[in-house]
């Protein structure tokens, strides 16, 4: 078996930033790689931030050293000085610079900074008045846009170009990425595994009510401003009576003070992980509206509560939700509207994404157990 260097900074996160879904990936693979007995070492950053569980784990794992660093530059160091095989990160984008002797194996999420560099709505999205002018300028400036795609493909090519390296990737569609972005790579170099995820949340007593719920309303990426204008427009139409719309993630946006039917929009900041879950069991309907993703998990979430999804047609999504959403295009709200009216007043859909709902996310539990330990193997046994 090789000798691994496992990347704990990649579990880790900052003071504004704690919990994030690479690091949550990480954790998953850290556990998974204990619990089926891997011997690795992990390396952790004492300037960032760490899940106290896993921090637990950590000093419970008598087979497991951990070395502590401040700089990326120690951690090459220590690779080199330990004699490593495998240097093995989830969240690989700061090592462009790589220059230890280990294979590094890297975990690409996928390419959003250049498949979405811009969108027109971003903003809607800043609450200071300058970026936003900026940023609406940027809208009618198509060379910036085409200098930002060309910076975000510059660093993603210099991290694929590293020597002695291996990528896994979350979806097949992140590696057809990959490969049209850097005609270079070698296909079978990039091996797909599934993001994991998990459903082994408590099951809350489902009271289903009538709110949609939507998520991460603070990020453009998300997309959330067309679907809450869409909403906002169908609800001055008296086309959707007595239903609400309930939205997490929200910050200081500007375009929550432009709802015109306040009163049906429930805006939280934050909520916790227990709220979350009692937010997906309730809810009428799911919407994920994103404009990116490499994977995407809360849709697999929704129906895990047998909760009916409308989802994006974007990027990795239709590869996860399968027939097991109603689709659209994100940038079309009049295809939005057309969606949330079928699910309003259509029971036999709603009944039917319901059951492949919950057909889909068994399958796909299904499919990560039996690829885990494949998974595994490939970075502990890497040739």
């Amino acid at each position: 078996m090789k000798k691994v260097l496992f990347d704990g900074t990649a579990m880790q996160g900052s003071a504004c930033t704690v919990f994030h879904g690479g690091a949550e990936y990480a954790k998953f693979i850290f556990r998974e790689s204990l619990r089926r007995g891997f011997n690795f070492d992990v390396v952790v950053n004492d300037r960032m931030v760490s899940d106290k569980l896993i921090e637990h784990l950590l000093c419970q794992s008598k087979n497991v050293c951990v070395y502590h660093v401040n700089s990326i530059h120690e951690i090459y160091v220590l690779i080199d000085k330990n004699n490593y095989d495998v240097f093995y990160s989830a969240l690989p984008y700061d090592y462009t610079d790589y220059s230890a002797k280990a294979k590094m194996i890297g975990v690409i999420h996928g390419l959003r900074s250049i498949e979405l560099p811009w969108d027109s709505y971003r903003y809607k999205y800043y609450n200071n008045v300058l970026t936003s002018l900026i940023a609406r300028v940027i809208n009618y400036l198509p060379f910036v846009q085409k200098y930002l795609f060309k910076k975000y493909w510059k660093k993603t090519e210099k991290l694929l170009k590293i020597e002695n390296s291996n990528f896994i990737t979350v979806s097949e569609h992140s590696k057809y990425s990959l490969l049209t972005y850097f005609p270079h790579l070698n296909a079978s170099s990039i091996q797909v595994y599934y993001s994991p995820f998990s459903l082994e949340s408590k099951k809350i007593g489902s009271k289903k009510e009538k709110y949609f719920l939507l998520v991460s309303a603070n990020r453009f990426e998300k997309n959330v401003c067309r679907v809450i204008e869409s909403f906002d427009e169908l609800i001055s139409e008296n086309r959707l009576e007595d239903y609400n719309i309930k939205v997490t993630g929200c910050g200081n946006q500007p375009f929550f003070s432009k709802i015109k039917n306040r009163d049906r929009f429930f805006l939280r900041p934050y909520v916790s992980t227990n709220e979350l879950e009692e937010l997906y069991s309730n809810a009428f309907c799911f919407v994920y509206p994103s404009l990116n993703e490499g994977f995407g998990y809360p849709p697999l979430k929704a129906m895990g509560y047998c909760v009916p999804v409308v989802a994006s047609s974007a990027t990795s999504i239709p590869e996860v939700c399968g027939d097991a959403a109603l689709y659209f295009c994100p940038l079309e709200k009049g295809e939005l509207k057309n969606r949330i009216l079928q699910i309003v007043n259509r029971k036999d859909l709603r009944e039917e994404l319901i059951s492949k709902g919950t057909l889909r996310v068994k399958l796909l539990l299904q499919k990560q157990e039996f690829e885990i330990q494949s998974k595994l193997d490939w970075i502990f046994n890497n040739e």
